[in-house]
């Protein structure tokens, strides 16, 4: 054509507020929570959210339940602890983790949607820490509400009265979200490290799984006399914690077959997540 069409397509600069870095990251996280939870998408991506908190709660349920009609408090105390919760949760905390970790890496990755973050005012690391942040609001909380459940129902039925023994117990409340953050960050940066280099969200969440589930594979180092091995016990390190800060004994961990101390499981859990946090945000980096 000779000549030039200008075409008329309406277009509108924005007129309302301009939420620049903070606002992107709310977004970011806002995001990430509606994947995980599976909003605004199919039926089929609620169902496991569903389940799983539907799970986590039923054991404080009956257990509260029990002690009412049994109408004995310290029976139902001594049957099932705080400890044997975050044994039974972390579990299913440990295949949440897997799918979720890989539904929020992996596909913006490989559909090359990293260029559109990319042109807001994003750096790499606040979407990676936005990633993680929306995964663990989630997490913790999956992991802590139970407490609270099992807290304030035993509160309920005990006979100091729900007050005196909400106060007697009160540092439950610190301990148990302390100890949900920590299987949080020991599950989450192993989580994140694999779907970082994988291209399948299914393919991530069982390699994830494999990797966690064949470090148990080091007691036998361990019995072998390689202590050292029992650094490799990811799966125990949040357990050996989590029985050093609630006072219990729970459970023979690999670590403390290996004569490691509870705070060098804590330490590994803090290295492991700044090294996998180093490395996927140098992957996305380059990604984006």
């Amino acid at each position: 054509m000779a000549e030039g069409v200008v075409f008329d397509l309406r277009y509108k600069p924005h007129d309302g507020p301009r939420l620049g870095r903070s606002g992107a990251r709310r977004a970011l996280i806002k995001d990430g929570l509606r994947k995980v939870l599976g909003l605004r998408r199919r039926a089929r991506r609620k169902v496991l959210p569903a389940i799983l908190m539907s799970i986590a709660v039923m054991p404080a349920l009956f257990f509260t339940a029990f002690a009412v009609v049994a109408g004995d408090f310290d029976v139902s105390e001594t049957i099932f602890g705080h400890a044997d919760y975050f044994d039974l949760n972390g579990s299913m905390a440990l295949i949440f983790i897997a799918l979720a970790s890989s539904e929020l890496l992996i596909p913006d990755r490989v559909h090359g949607t990293m260029s559109v973050y990319a042109s807001r005012p994003l750096t790499t690391p606040d979407y990676v820490a936005g990633r993680a942040g929306a995964l663990a609001i989630v997490v913790v909380a999956f992991l802590w509400i139970p407490h609270l459940v099992l807290l304030f129902g035993r509160a309920w039925v005990s006979d100091q009265g729900f007050g005196s023994y909400v106060f007697d117990h009160a540092e439950l409340l610190w301990q148990t979200m302390l100890i949900s953050f920590i299987y949080f960050v020991a599950y989450t940066s192993i989580a994140f490290l694999v779907a970082a280099f994988s291209k399948r969200t299914a393919v991530a969440a069982g390699v994830f799984i494999g990797i966690v589930t064949l470090s148990g594979a080091t007691d036998a180092l361990v019995q072998a006399g390689y202590d050292v091995f029992g650094l490799g016990a990811v799966l125990d390190h949040p357990g050996y914690v989590k029985d050093w800060i609630l006072g219990s004994n729970g459970q023979n961990w690999i670590p403390a077959r290996a004569g490691m101390e509870p705070v060098m499981s804590l330490a590994v859990i803090i290295v492991l997540a700044v090294v996998a946090g180093l490395i996927v945000n140098g992957r996305y980096r380059r990604a984006a």
